[in-house]
């Protein structure tokens, strides 16, 4: 029975073996796509494996839309399982590229986590230069040496509302690749399209700001282990639990430290307020006083104006009646002034004729 059917499908692949070449092939092409396939995966894997952690990538990224600080970092670090922390600032920005307006994703130069490769030129040295991807220049025109200018919302840093940037003119000094971007995808945003087109990465010093928005973290013997794989996940999971444990307690002291300050300028506000209040209260009340005092001694002035009007007009009525008694005196002398010389005149009249009567 088995002999027949051997000698069956013999004489059927000759009958049809250019079907059979064909169906041979198909079959083959198929297992070799498999094959490779099942052995791209995972040599991909490694190979991206590697990348990360030549350039000591993330394990963890704490991202805080109050801001991290000094303290969080210190409370990230003391976490058990945790190697290092590195806080970092990002923001998106608007950038005119001849007619065409993009949105870049700045962030601050990173240290010892999600190192950079650099491709070309050189790393910034000074707040005015920044680094971009190569695609950035091969899609912009744009070349190392040119100037670009950054467009970015003021923030927000303890309350006070001031720049994001303290430079805004960038020099571009080179090219890099990062860990953080290993896909075309750069996020989404609220600027422009809503979709970020390029990364840039500038000098630390040139945020205007003593907060961070992340914080990458790394994990110690993560690095021994293969990403992608359920030990790297579990030891991972470990210390993601231990951050999401204290998240609370920190979102709580970084709201009343906030609150805090605000309060603080709030009543140093009202304080200055009280006191100039205070101030101006004691001015107008010297002012009031100076006032009462003018008019106390304007009511006097006049008080005394009053009196030397009327002691005046007494001296003038009594002078009037002198020189009108003068006046009668000085008539009744002139009257007898002119009796005495008509009295003399009548006498040397008389002795006139009596001289020539003489004579």
């Amino acid at each position: 029975m088995k002999k027949a059917l051997y000698k069956d499908a013999a004489m059927e692949i000759k009958n049809t073996y250019k079907r059979f070449l064909s169906i041979m092939l198909i079959v083959l092409l198929g297992v070799g796509f498999f094959v490779g396939i099942k052995a791209a995966s995972p040599d991909m894997k490694i190979t991206l494996d590697k990348y990360f952690d030549d350039q000591n990538g993330m394990d963890i990224q704490v991202i805080s839309t109050l801001g991290l600080t000094n303290s969080d970092k210190e409370a990230l670090e003391n976490i058990e399982g945790v190697e290092k922390v590195e806080t970092s600032y990002q923001l998106d920005a608007i950038l005119n590229s001849g007619d065409e307006e993009v949105v870049v994703k700045l962030e601050t130069m990173p240290t010892d986590i999600n190192k950079l490769v650099i491709e070309e030129g050189r790393l910034p040295e000074n707040n005015n230069e920044c680094v971009v991807e190569t695609r950035f220049l091969d899609l912009t025109g744009h070349k190392i040496g040119d100037t670009v200018e950054v467009i970015t919302d003021k923030i927000q840093d303890d309350g006070n509302e001031k720049d994001a940037l303290k430079e805004n003119k960038l020099t571009i000094v080179g090219t890099v690749s990062s860990p953080l971007y290993i896909s075309e995808e750069r996020g989404s945003t609220k600027l422009g399209s809503g979709v970020i087109d390029y990364y840039m990465y500038i000098a630390n010093g040139n945020i205007n700001s003593e907060i961070y928005t992340n914080a990458y973290i790394t994990v110690d013997g993560a690095k021994e282990l293969r990403s992608y794989e359920d030990e790297y996940d579990e030891s991972i999971e470990k210390v993601k639990t231990e951050i999401e444990n204290i998240a609370e307690d920190r979102k709580e002291e970084r709201y009343n430290e906030i609150y805090d300050k605000a309060n603080s300028k709030i009543e140093d506000a009202q304080k200055e307020l009280d006191d100039e209040k205070e101030k101006a209260e004691k001015e107008l009340d010297d002012a009031e006083k100076k006032l009462e005092d003018a008019k106390d001694e304007l009511e006097a002035g006049e008080r005394e104006l009053n009196n030397n009007w009327a002691a005046a007009d007494s001296e003038f009525a009594d002078a009037r009646d002198q020189l009108e008694e003068a006046k009668q005196e000085l008539k009744s002398q002139e009257e007898e002034f002119n009796s005495a010389k008509q009295e003399a005149l009548d006498q040397i009249e008389e002795y006139n004729d009596d001289l020539e009567q003489l004579k």
